[in-house]
């Protein structure tokens, strides 16, 4: 009897268990023949770089905020105390210190010199004593070179080169008190002790007059443009002062030293920084009886 042959199936049979299909699935090589790593370890490598970048971040602002705060408030080394003088620092330790007395009132952050240009005239005008210590850099007011000091500021003439007036103190006397009247005396005749200024019509007397006469005179101070009377400060304090062209007398009776009970109100400081200013009215000065009627009682 003759009969057909089937060929072989290539169709593998699938296998039950328990009632369920189990389909059986084999690995796929890629033709190239690269293995390949489970995707699941990526996520593992990209949450570590984002956290060291996240750490990184803190860090820069940490830094940021310590050079902000640094700035605002400045570094200070450890033991040592913060030395930068403040104009009201100025106005309150000059005026009562000698200068053989004024070691360790200035502090290293004091770099301000006596620019080259005035550096002579500096000795000329009076030195520390009549100008104090110098407060700013040489500068341009007005088209003229000049040098700010504690007590006054210096100018620079050159069209007057080659006279004594090549370098002048300026009228900071008048400056200061612009804005504020002071009454005169009725005219009178000038005594050894009491001077008239018909130029101004106000009068120098008594231990004011002698420093007038001893430290310059006209040339240092200028005409009185005030009586002398009693004038709060705008800190508070009160002493008899007298206004002149280029400076401001004061009367310090509290100083050791009895050559310094005349001293010269710190006017260039209270300009260059802009301080306050008194507004102390001046009283009506008491007339001075004549010789003639003097000598009659």
């Amino acid at each position: 009897m003759s009969g057909t042959v089937s060929p072989p199936s290539d169709r593998q049979p699938s296998s039950t268990a328990g009632g369920g299909r189990k389909t059986a699935t084999a690995a796929t090589t890629p033709s190239s023949g690269v293995e390949t790593r489970p995707l699941r370890q990526r996520p593992l490598r990209n949450n570590r770089l984002r956290s060291g970048m996240v750490a990184l971040l803190v860090l820069l602002l940490l830094i940021i905020l310590a050079l902000i705060i640094g700035g605002i408030g400045g570094f200070r080394l450890p033991g040592t105390a913060q030395t930068r003088l403040t104009p009201r620092d100025l106005i309150l330790q000059s005026p009562t210190i000698a200068p053989g007395n004024r070691s360790g009132v200035n502090s290293p952050s004091r770099v301000v010199d006596v620019a080259p240009r005035f550096a002579a005239a500096y000795e000329q005008l009076g030195g520390l004593r009549r100008l104090g210590l110098p407060i700013s850099p040489l500068l341009i007011l007005d088209g003229r070179e000049v040098q700010w000091f504690e007590r006054a500021r210096v100018e620079y003439w050159p069209e007057l080169s080659g006279t004594p007036y090549e370098f002048q103190i300026g009228l900071v006397g008048v400056e200061y008190v612009a804005g504020r009247t002071f009454l005169r005396p009725e005219p009178f005749e000038s005594r050894p002790d009491l001077r008239y200024f018909p130029e101004t019509g106000f009068a120098v007397g008594g231990r004011f007059l002698r420093y007038w006469e001893e430290n310059g005179g006209l040339t240092s101070f200028g005409y009185p443009i005030s009586a002398e009377f009693d004038e709060v400060q705008p800190d508070g304090r009160a002493f008899r002062v007298q206004y002149f062209e280029r400076a401001r007398f004061e009367w310090h009776p509290e100083a050791s030293d009895p050559s310094y009970e005349v001293q010269l109100g710190l006017l260039g400081s209270a300009l260059y920084f802009g301080e306050p200013r008194p507004q102390t009215v001046q009283p009506r000065p008491t007339p001075v009886p004549s010789v003639a009627t003097e000598g009659s009682q």
